[in-house]
């Protein structure tokens, strides 16, 4: 039997068992992902501006951010429900039907008249064989706060969902996004009163009280106001959790690219190393990855350390999907203990 980092494939199998079985609710920045493939053999000088232009021969749609999130968990549990908002345009609706297309229920979200769907657009050329770049991606955000009305409906279904769930988690991405000062005191309210509650936030990570805090080093190094050399060493980096931890009276796992993470708790703390990929690799989406399956496991009754450890083994899964979005399933996660296993 392989074991990786003290994980047994056998344990592996009886946690992803165990994580189908949990309710989870997710609330989150939803986000179209666009790809626009372009075939440059294909394109010829315009005849009306001194411009090439780019000739899509391929066109791809998937769920982004907190979407990405939401394609993760209901990857690896059945009762799962996302909550957040989408605009009335083209790309709330694109989204919309990408989410149910995946058996993923859109009760949660709620619809705005007239709001900008968040939506990611990336440009991508191709030339002679083998030869393909990305051009600057294209954002669509809504630059206007929610409503109360918004706000009122986010908060009923956020109580409602949340009064049966075993875990909640957070996906805070957008500056006008769904988790408003008011959201954010109901989900602090949550995780107070012992909802196991996972948050992942771009920008506003030390605002969540009593939660699992999940911030990438330089989410943390905003937070506690210092610069990234804070996390140069080991020590380092279980200081700059503990201060964070500290200021917000919550716990900590703190993710570290390649070098893996650290779960910082009041009785200790957890050091996972990632699993070595070798390129080519696409980080795009990894840390929604590994929040989906960390949040899942502890929810499933994993400690820390095998939490992590499906977090590390989610994310490398991820990785090795080029172009796109990825997700890991549970059959994905055991083929990957028992490659890098010992």
């Amino acid at each position: 039997m392989k074991y990786f980092q003290g994980v047994s494939e056998g344990r592996l199998q009886t946690i992803l068992e165990k994580m189908k079985q949990v309710k989870a609710v997710l609330i989150g920045d939803m986000c179209l992902d666009v790809y626009w493939v372009g075939d440059m053999t294909r394109s010829h000088l315009s005849r009306e501006t001194p411009h090439f232009p780019l000739p899509i021969v391929e066109e791809r749609f998937s769920a982004g951010a907190g979407g990405n999130v939401a394609v993760n968990m209901a990857t690896l549990c059945d009762g799962f429900t996302p909550i957040g908002v989408i605009g009335d345009d083209w790309r709330g609706v694109c989204l919309k039907n990408v989410m149910e297309e995946l058996g993923i229920s859109a009760d949660g979200l709620v619809m705005a008249k007239g709001r900008v769907t968040n939506a990611y657009c990336k440009p991508m050329r191709k030339g002679y064989p083998g030869i393909e770049v990305e051009d600057p991606r294209l954002d669509f955000e809504s630059f206007s706060p929610l409503s109360k009305e918004m706000e009122d409906q986010l908060i009923e279904k956020l109580k409602r969902y949340a009064a049966s769930a075993d875990v909640l988690c957070v996906s805070d991405q957008f500056e006008n996004g769904c988790v408003t000062d008011r959201v954010r005191e109901v989900i602090n309210g949550l995780s107070q009163s012992g909802l196991l509650t996972v948050v992942d936030s771009r920008s506003r990570i030390d605002r969540f009280r009593h939660c699992i805090l999940k911030p990438n080093e330089l989410e943390c190094a905003h937070a506690i106001g210092t610069d990234l050399s804070l996390c140069a060493t080991e020590d380092d980096i279980a200081m700059a959790a503990c201060h964070l931890a500290r200021k917000t009276d919550s716990e900590v796992c703190l993710t570290l690219g390649e070098r893996g993470c650290l779960i910082y708790r009041k009785n200790g703390a957890t050091r996972i190393y990632a699993i070595p990929v070798a390129p080519p690799v696409d980080t795009v989406g990894a840390g929604d990855c590994f929040l989906s399956a960390f949040s899942l496991a502890l929810a499933a009754g994993a400690n820390d350390r095998e939490a992590g450890v499906i977090g590390a083994l989610a994310s490398s899964v991820c990785v090795k999907k080029l172009n796109t979005t990825g997700s890991a399933s549970a059959s994905e996660l055991i083929e990957q203990l028992i490659r890098y296993g010992e």
